[in-house]
């Protein structure tokens, strides 16, 4: 497990990849994790290599895992509706579950502040609505924070779009990452491999 700065995590949901969300969970959890458990992509890079890119990242990630669990927030409108993020246009919407969050990092709107975990999403459906994502198709789910775990890694796309943070238990899974997009992934907070 990844260790996190004592005192911060004041509650976290446990993953199948075991890196658990904890709040306050936007960057921190990436930043509170040693450099060896974690690594950082622009989205820039995903504008650049289009469609066929993302499917190749998000095929290497996945690679031995035939479904996904999808957490991903929740927006309410004044009348405590769901806001839809055009999930069910990618994702078969089953095994849902609600968690209500806090954070001291994110200014929630009001009725904000609640995760859906949905479990078993088909590597497919996530690779389509990732894409939608990364290319700004779905500009209402750009702005929503998610996360795509797998047995080997949690993925996290910030609320402020510019990157993905990816956190794995086991170092040697960021290593073969840091390996494979040697010159692309992002070192602003890491030393650059040698």
């Amino acid at each position: 497990m990844i260790k996190t700065l004592t005192g911060l995590a004041t509650k976290s949901i446990h993953t199948k990849s075991g890196v658990p969300i904890t709040e306050p969970w936007s960057s921190s959890m990436y930043f509170n994790a040693p450099t060896e458990n974690r690594v950082r992509f622009s989205t820039d890079y995903f504008r650049e290599v289009r469609v066929e890119g993302i499917q190749k990242f998000i095929n290497n990630l996945t690679l031995d895992d035939p479904t996904v669990d999808l957490f991903i927030s929740l927006e309410y409108d004044n009348k405590k509706n769901y806001i839809p993020l055009n999930l069910s246009k990618r994702i078969r919407l089953v095994n849902w579950k609600e968690y209500k969050l806090t954070s001291e990092e994110v200014d929630f709107y009001e009725g904000f502040g609640k995760i859906a975990l949905i479990k078993n999403v088909a590597v497919n459906d996530i690779i389509l609505f990732t894409i939608d994502v990364l290319l700004n198709k779905n500009r209402r789910a750009s702005n929503a924070g998610f996360f795509i775990v797998t047995s080997k890694y949690l993925i996290y796309f910030g609320t402020s779009g510019d990157v993905i943070n990816i956190l794995s238990t086991n170092p040697i899974n960021i290593k073969d990452l840091k390996m494979n997009y040697k010159g692309i992934f992002d070192t602003f907070y890491d030393e650059p491999l040698s």
